[in-house]
């Protein structure tokens, strides 16, 4: 990617993650407070604070779409 290129951000329906899951690497990006108050995440979903995801981007996986979420 470019530097100073933005990377395309798009909304999703759930029913596009359903027939899809194999091409998404899910990543929870609540609170750890949040995390705490409701431990439920999607299997096999990476946890990183929305405020941490610009400093820990580059260890999440490139060759898959990525499906933030959040509270």
């Amino acid at each position: 990617m470019a530097i100073g290129k933005r990377p395309q951000v798009k909304r999703i329906t759930l029913g596009e993650v359903r027939q899809h899951t194999k091409e998404f690497a899910f990543v929870d990006a609540r609170s750890a407070t949040a995390l705490a108050r409701n431990p439920v995440q999607v299997p096999g979903a990476i946890h990183v604070a929305m405020k941490k995801l610009k400093e820990t981007s580059k260890q999440l996986p490139r060759h898959r779409v990525l499906v933030t979420y959040c509270t």
